[in-house]
């Protein structure tokens, strides 16, 4: 009897610790909600103030290297870092994640999470500079604007792209060109570096017409980057390449060799700037799975990145933001042991994924990043760090 009472209790337990794991692995394994409630925009006002005070900067660079997550990354330290030398990404003073899903769910796209790191204010898919109900969102460049910054953008990818048009224009149509084209010919934007594609398909004007709706505001310069002089050296300028004609390091001109030029433009200007740079190859490689393309690409963007890290350490005044919009192809990096130290790179998908991403900043106004957890947020920073600055500086 007592054997069997043992027995039973035992039995007993064992369906009990079953049921809880069950339950446990259950709740582990169900769907991501559409969003959380742990940060609101408000919890980020005020946080210059006190331990920030005196570390506002006067320039600030934002570099968003599109569809690059924490595997990207771990590829570009194993593969281009020698041993005992320090690599950009430690130069960084602060270094951490974000979350950068869309308003209804884990997973986002361009438009989305640039137009939440450029008004602060989390949206939905294909949403440029609006909110999910459709009404129009201020940006950090117009802000910019109105304080007498001077501003540019430079991209490996078209000058229409999801990422540089959410910090720019408004529209919920994401492939009308023609439109997006047309509102940064009307902006106070100052420099405009980047690609055409898909030229006279769909919404897409013919090369002439782009060319004819830019020049009502920018003067076009040639492949040479040669800056105006004079009094045509404040004109704002632009420059227009073919689509993928900025690659890796082997495209002339390249990504830093834009961004350079970029710096010595805005710097001469004279007063305080504004700079977005993206480097769209972690994205346009990784939707096609192409392993070789994002070793290139990450030496491009490595490079880009040292320039500018150099010229922060110079300038003293200015404020480095590197980050991504989302992560891309799910990238793995797995030991080839057959082949070891060799590594195996293995990829789960050619879509976005719902991966944490990377942010790191460098330079006067950087801490403000070191409790960022969403996109959004990184949106409130700025807009704070811009608006602590003086009118025409």
């Amino acid at each position: 009897m007592k054997s069997w009472k043992k027995t039973s209790l035992l039995t007993t337990l064992i369906i009990l610790v079953l049921l809880s794991s069950v339950y446990y692995i259950f709740n582990m394994s169900v769907s991501v909600p559409s969003s959380d409630i742990e940060f609101s925009p408000g919890q980020v006002e005020g946080k210059l103030n006190g331990v920030y005070e005196g570390q506002k900067p006067k320039n600030i660079i934002v570099f968003i290297a599109d569809g690059m997550g924490f595997s990207h990354l771990s590829l570009a330290l194993q593969t281009q870092q020698t041993e005992n030398t320090p690599s950009v990404w430690q130069a960084f003073d602060v270094k951490g994640w974000h979350d950068p899903r869309s308003l209804i769910g884990p997973l986002t796209d361009s438009e989305a999470s640039a137009t939440a790191m450029a008004t602060g204010v989390s949206t939905n898919f294909g949403h440029i500079g609006m909110s999910n109900e459709g009404e129009t969102l201020e940006n950090i460049f117009e802000m910019a604007w109105a304080m007498n910054y001077a501003t540019g953008i430079v991209t490996d990818s078209y000058v229409w792209d999801g990422t540089p048009a959410a910090f720019t224009v408004h529209t919920r149509n994401e492939d009308d060109a023609r439109d997006i084209l047309t509102q940064l010919a009307n902006s106070d934007l100052d420099l405009l570096f980047g690609e055409l594609e898909d030229v006279g398909e769909d919404e897409v004007p013919e090369v002439e017409e782009t060319i004819a709706i830019l020049e009502k505001r920018f003067q076009l310069l040639d492949a040479s980057l040669k800056l105006p002089t004079g009094d045509a050296a404040t004109s704002p300028v632009a420059v227009l390449f073919e689509e993928d004609e900025i690659q890796d390091l082997d495209s002339e001109p390249n990504l830093p060799e834009l961004t350079e030029t970029a710096l010595e433009y805005l710097t001469n200007q004279g007063k305080a700037f504004l700079l977005l740079v993206e480097c769209e190859e972690m994205d346009s490689a990784s939707h096609t799975n192409n392993t070789d393309r994002v070793v290139k690409g990450l030496q491009s963007l490595q490079k880009t990145l040292a320039m500018l890290q150099e010229f922060v350490e110079k300038n003293g005044e200015t404020l480095l933001i590197f980050t991504s919009d989302h992560e891309t192809g799910g990238l793995a990096t797995l030991s080839d042991y057959n082949n070891y130290p060799n590594m195996q790179v293995r990829w789960s998908t050619n879509e976005h994924s719902a991966a944490v991403v990377p942010l790191f900043a460098k330079g006067p106004g950087a801490h403000c990043f070191a409790d960022v957890h969403r996109n959004w947020q990184i949106g409130d920073c700025l807009i704070e760090l811009i608006s602590q600055n003086t009118p025409g500086l």
